[in-house]
């Protein structure tokens, strides 16, 4: 599916053997693997098959450190295996299963798996759980406990860098608690501190600084200080100018003062580093139409349709924009091929809308009161639909 809507490709499915098919021949390194985890290898090389899955871990592929990690399990119950297995899980959604894990990765180790795993599941309930399950206070008790543990450890072990680390990140999960309670100012001093302390450690551990200073500058955002906003991007760049979601940011700081010569520069620069990036071409396509570049904004849709072809709002924007431009004949040949079932009620009657506004260009009231009809069978209660609907009856000859 991906193939043919992203790259065009013509994809057949065929039952039986083929000449010359492609297939896997797994490497050296994954057949070394494969070859661990027959029973009753695994339990013999269980250092082996941990250290890979969290190489997959590592490298985004949390299917497989899963795999890897159930596997473990059935040999294995250890605080490392809840630990990855906690992780893979919470990578992949599976919030609940993850929060099993955290539990057990929590009871299973020392002072620190406790911390860590406490962390784990407060994140949990402040970010990841599904909404309904989200619980700030929650989240804040399980920080605290995790915080008053690593209060009991001695001088000496609490200034080693790794628990430094744990208390800085333990504080930015409280300093996000802060801010969602509106305590803005608070969250601030709690994440100059940890930048401050996060510098005075080896590189290895400073370079996570980079998560505080972003959300430093989402603090001065919410404050509508921009000038601070600006710069603790801009330091934020400095320490790590391979992230063009930074850029982005950035890009939406300059908006908000009218700079969008500025924002575009940003979301080109974003794109520059990841032209894979579908949110910096939507982001991009925002900004020019704005300036009233509707020929680029169009373009930068397309581009991001083409990377993302299941957001729909992409295809919308692009019609919004030919409109904004006049180009009402390229706008009515996209609408011919709009599906409107399957969309959410604000992109209904958002499509619904434009294309009335094309036949109406076209003379056409009668199609267009067939559209936002259409419209109002699938959400009877759209208030937004029925007054252009009700504009239309009474604006017609």
């Amino acid at each position: 599916m991906t193939a043919s809507k992203v790259a065009g490709w013509s994809v057949q499915l065929e039952v039986g053997v083929v000449d010359g098919a492609l297939s896997h021949v797994p490497s050296r390194e994954e057949q070394e693997l494969l070859e661990a985890l027959k029973l009753p290898k695994v339990s013999e090389n269980a250092d082996y098959v941990y250290q890979q899955a969290f190489e997959y871990i590592n490298a985004g592929d949390a299917w497989t450190a899963q795999k890897l990690g159930t596997s473990l399990q059935e040999v294995e119950q250890s605080s490392r295996v809840w630990n990855l297995l906690a992780l893979a899980n919470a990578m992949l959604g599976q919030t609940l299963n993850a929060e099993h894990y955290y539990d057990r990765w929590s009871r299973s180790g020392d002072v620190m798996d406790f911390v860590r795993a406490k962390y784990g599941t407060a994140m949990l309930y402040a970010r990841h759980h599904p909404s309904g399950l989200r619980d700030l206070e929650t989240s804040a008790t399980l920080l605290d406990e995790a915080y008053d543990a690593l209060h009991q450890l001695n001088s000496g072990r609490r200034n080693g860098d790794d628990v430094i680390f744990d208390e800085v990140f333990n504080r930015n999960g409280y300093a996000l608690i802060l801010f969602r309670r509106g305590k803005v100012e608070e969250s601030i001093r709690l994440l100059r501190w940890g930048i401050d302390t996060l510098s005075g450690t080896t590189e290895n551990i400073a370079i996570h600084r980079t998560v505080l200073i972003y959300n430093l500058a989402q603090c001065f955002t919410q404050l509508e200080d921009f000038d601070s906003a600006l710069r603790t991007y801009e330091e934020l760049i400095g320490v790590d100018p391979h992230m063009p979601e930074y850029r982005l940011e950035m890009a939406k700081c300059f908006a908000r003062i009218g700079d969008l010569d500025a924002a575009i520069f940003q979301c080109n620069t974003a794109v520059e580093s990841d032209e894979t990036l579908a949110a910096a071409w939507a982001q991009l396509g925002v900004y020019e139409g704005r300036k009233g570049e509707h020929d680029k904004a169009v373009l930068a849709f397309r581009r991001a349709h083409s990377i993302n072809p299941e957001s729909p709002v992409h295809l919308t924007n692009v019609v919004y924009n030919l409109i904004l431009a006049g180009e009402h004949e390229k706008a009515l040949s996209e609408i011919v091929s709009w599906d409107i079932h399957s969309l959410a009620q604000p992109e209904v009657e958002r499509r619904v809308s434009l294309a009335a506004e094309v036949f109406l260009s076209k003379n056409n009231v009668t199609k267009a009161l067939a559209i936002l009809t259409q419209g109002l069978k699938l959400f009877p209660n759209s208030i937004y639909l029925a007054q252009n609907y009700d504009i239309i009856v009474s604006t017609k000859p």
